[in-house]
């Protein structure tokens, strides 16, 4: 490898917001390791509106920025390659293709499509046109990164025998080792660390608080997050008299690590939409059991009662009965924890991604 030649490359990577305040994100989180930690140079082009944002005339002109940010960055600034991050959602897919079109027909570079879950990833699309649009980018991409083999497998059968890279999600085991050993307490302490919108499965958590009232003096929940449902969520959490259970907001950095490793029980009982949560390696690095349903990729890391907790859908019963066996001491959560930080220490850090993706950008 010309390493002269790779330490020269400058990248146009894709992402919502950077600042964690303004997006929940873990596409965000990623890109963020990313440019921090590579010795490459990126510029970083933001897409997305802000967490609690309504599409009004004021989402729309933002719509209208972003086309016109990319023309700019493209006219006005040198890169050499595009890193696109697609969640395979309709309104993400119609705005990345035009991004796609501007930068790859009419400014002539070269384009990585990496895939970060969606509806669309492991559902059938009936609309024509977002299907024809992914055809396209697909099509003539040069690099598409997809987070697991079985999201490779899922893809090639619908748009043929590309060029697929598979990239599991990493992070920074570095900061999860040092950010202290895990406290010991009386309770169980489960923790909901994600944005807040139906799909994470919030309503699937609060109904199985239903049926857990005898339990309420043996555990608490602690909510951290932003997103379209926190007033809805909420609401149907008080109705739980005796939960022990607090709203957090948003919290990213190094108190993000302390929330993670101070928890015993990372929640995401997601419905649809998800590749690989970053937030459950996260929890995962610093021994923190996950329950998390079996869907897209996360089986791809995740053997059940090993070193995680898989649901088969994202059921109130079901989940109900998994924080049973955890609270009655019929689940090892100690032995699942340390199993749960070892496999991210052997496979999932961000060490190890990063000299994967330069060696990919190497390539093009």
């Amino acid at each position: 490898m010309n390493l002269f030649k790779v330490k020269a490359r400058r990248i146009l990577i894709t992402s919502p917001s950077l600042h964690v305040q303004n997006n929940v994100s873990g596409i965000a989180s990623l890109v963020s390791d990313i440019i921090n930690n590579s010795k490459l140079d990126f510029v970083h082009l933001q897409l997305g509106s802000k967490d609690g944002s309504k599409k009004n005339l004021n989402w729309a002109a933002g719509q209208v920025k972003i086309y016109l940010n990319i023309i700019f960055v493209s006219l006005f600034k040198r890169y050499d390659f595009v890193h696109l991050n697609l969640g395979l959602e309709k309104l993400s897919i119609i705005r990345d293709s035009l991004i796609f079109f501007i930068v790859k027909k009419l400014f002539r570079k070269k384009v990585i499509l990496h895939i970060h879950g969606g509806y669309y990833l492991m559902n059938n699309c009936p609309d024509k046109l977002i299907n024809f649009l992914l055809k396209k980018d697909f099509k003539y991409a040069e690099a598409i990164i997809v987070l697991s083999n079985l999201e490779k497998e899922i893809l090639s059968k619908t748009y043929g025998n590309l060029s697929f890279y598979v990239f599991p999600n990493a992070v920074d085991t570095i900061l999860a080792n040092s950010s202290g050993e895990r406290p010991s307490h009386p309770d169980i302490r489960f923790v909901f660390m994600a944005r807040i919108t139906e799909s994470k499965g919030i309503y699937t958590i609060s109904e199985s608080l239903q049926h857990l009232s005898a339990y309420f003096n043996r555990f608490s929940l602690a909510i951290y997050g932003a997103g379209p449902d926190v007033t809805e969520w909420l609401d149907r959490l008080k109705k739980n008299p005796g939960l022990k259970y607090h709203f957090n907001g948003v919290v990213g950095g190094k108190d993000k690590w302390n929330a993670l490793k101070g928890s015993d029980v990372l929640l995401l009982p997601s419905l649809y939409g998800e590749g690989m949560p970053i937030v459950m390696i996260e929890a995962m690095a610093v021994g923190c059991v996950v329950i998390v349903t079996d869907i897209a990729s996360v089986k791809s890391v995740i053997t059940n009662n090993v070193n995680g907790i898989l649901l088969t859908e994202s059921d109130p019963k079901q989940l109900a009965e998994r924080i049973k066996d955890i609270i009655e001491g019929r689940v090892d959560v100690k032995a699942i924890g340390q199993n749960a930080k070892a496999y991210v220490n052997d496979h999932l850090t961000l060490a190890g991604y990063i000299t994967k993706l330069e060696q990919l950008y190497a390539t093009l």
